[in-house]
């Protein structure tokens, strides 16, 4: 009995996310040196409980997830003396990743629908696991 219960674990698939909703952003100063920031709150819409990690938090480069349900996720980003706006536009592929394992979202063309900073660059449309800079915005 032993040795068919072991047999039959190989054939459990693995599922793994292989790919990320995470879009990474840095602040920067003019000459391109990292600028930190302090953030008072971080929120999206839709996602009125925030990012409870960036809350308070001085930073210079972050983090933030995209909506699969979704082709614009829109973030408010609170500090002492401004708010500012971030809204974020993609595709999402469906990409199936094995019958047993169902579907993994993969997030591509990334653009800029709306923001109220002045000057942010797309550095990187992608949005994979490798790629570790998607936009910066210079302060």
């Amino acid at each position: 009995m032993i040795i068919s219960l072991i047999s039959s674990c190989g054939d459990i698939p693995t599922c793994l996310d292989v790919e990320t909703s995470l879009v990474k952003i840095n602040f920067i100063d003019e000459s391109g040196t990292e600028k930190p920031i302090t953030l008072r709150s971080l929120t999206a819409i839709g996602n009125e409980m925030g990012f409870l990690e960036y809350a308070d938090t001085t930073l210079s480069n972050f983090q933030l997830s995209l909506n699969p349900g979704s082709t614009i996720t829109t973030f408010i980003l609170e500090q002492e003396t401004v708010t500012d706006t971030l809204a974020l536009s993609y595709e999402v592929i469906a990409k199936l990743i094995s019958p047993e394992c169902g579907l993994d979202a993969a997030f591509t063309k990334l653009d800029t629908a709306f923001t109220t900073y002045n000057q942010l660059e797309i550095v990187n449309m992608s949005i994979h696991k490798e790629v570790t800079v998607n936009i910066e915005i210079t302060l």
